[in-house]
């Protein structure tokens, strides 16, 4: 019996030190390999990104970038970017493994057919080294565009920081030229980017920048200050349509009329329109939207906004979104055939208001 009990203690001493040995051979060969298993991880995600920092000598993962991404959601909230989010983002390293920049992807989901993800190359000094759309289903030879190189190749050089997009070709240092025909998949693209751009503002270039926004009233009446302006008492105007909010003297060249449409798509829209004592309109400005971002909000672009500059005091129409504008029409928004008969409404109120009470004063 004793001599059974020392067999079962000793072979279950050897079970214990070849398991023991096996764990400690598994630990060993786990270190030995946790790492480049890691880098080629990486590697295969970089691949997507590569194009977008054609100098990279490598990549890396970026300390706590999980905990960036994923505080990242209020902040590009905060920058106006809502339902945007970042996918992934990656060091970029020299041929000494120095971080020199860094790859970040991030989504919109305001495309035509969906979300629409890109990657964005960015140096550690803020220059954009180069996009690229990763993932989207927009239609083919129209939005699909976003993927060609005429495209694509726009966003290399600039600076990091908000961008925008031209229906009418690129005159700033932070625009783009549009795709013609897909103004939404445009927009989804630009506004993937600025989410891309606001994380490595607010993660690795200093903190978000703020966009200074320009008083509604400077954006109606360019050339006057606001200093310049002052109230005028407003004929009370109100019906189903719309409504005279105010009226203002431009320092005698002209008046600003603001009006408020009620036939917006998702509520009360609200514009200010300058119109000079020559009868000719000096600028436009959205002061109140309630429309859908992508879409109907497009109606506060400073592109939307000059189509009004010109125009002479009588009624404004639209015509389809790409269709050949001629005397007193603008371009309508694709796809927010509502928002722009809103727009449209308050504009030709305040026309009509000008024309009844302040024509020749």
């Amino acid at each position: 019996m004793a001599k059974k009990k020392s067999s079962i203690l000793k072979n279950t001493l050897v079970l214990f030190a070849v398991t023991f040995i096996a764990v400690l051979a598994l630990a060993v060969v786990n270190q030995v390999t946790k790492e480049p298993i890691a880098q080629a991880e990486i590697n295969a995600r970089a691949e997507v990104y590569r194009v977008v920092y054609p100098d990279a000598q490598g990549f890396g993962e970026i300390e706590d970038s999980q905990s960036l991404i994923d505080g990242s959601a209020e902040m590009l909230t905060g920058a106006g970017l809502d339902g945007c989010f970042v996918n992934d983002a990656l060091a970029v390293k020299d041929a000494s493994s120095n971080t020199v920049g860094y790859v970040i992807a991030a989504t919109s989901p305001s495309g035509y057919g969906g979300n629409i993800q890109v990657a964005l190359g960015i140096t550690k000094d803020g220059v954009i080294t180069g996009f690229n759309v990763v993932a989207n289903s927009e239609t083919a030879g129209l939005g699909s565009k976003c993927t060609e190189p005429e495209f694509t190749s726009q966003f290399a050089g600039k600076s990091a920081q908000t961008l925008a997009y031209s229906k009418t070709g690129a005159s700033a240092d932070n625009e783009i030229d549009a795709i013609s025909g897909a103004t939404i998949s445009t927009n989804a693209c630009t506004e993937a980017a600025n989410a891309a751009i606001a994380f490595y503002q607010a993660s690795f270039g200093g903190g978000l920048q703020k966009v200074e926004e320009k008083d509604p009233m400077e954006k109606a009446f360019p050339d006057v200050a606001l200093d310049k302006m002052t109230p005028v008492d407003v004929i009370a105007t109100s019906n189903d349509k719309y409504t005279i909010d105010a009226v203002s003297n431009a320092d005698g060249q002209g008046y600003i009329i603001t009006a408020t449409a009620h036939n917006g798509y998702d509520g009360d829209l609200q514009i200010a329109l300058g119109i000079g004592n020559d009868g000719v309109v000096k600028g436009f400005a959205t002061v109140v939207c309630n429309e859908t971002p992508g879409l109907g909000n497009q109606c506060e672009t400073d592109e939307f906004a000059a189509q009004f500059v010109g125009l002479t005091a009588q009624e404004v129409k639209s015509v389809p979104s790409g269709a050949k504008v001629e005397n007193n029409e603008i371009d309508a928004i694709a796809a927010a055939t509502c928002t722009t008969n809103a727009v449209t409404t308050a504009v030709n109120g305040a026309i009509d208001y000008y024309n009844a009470n302040l024509k020749g004063e």
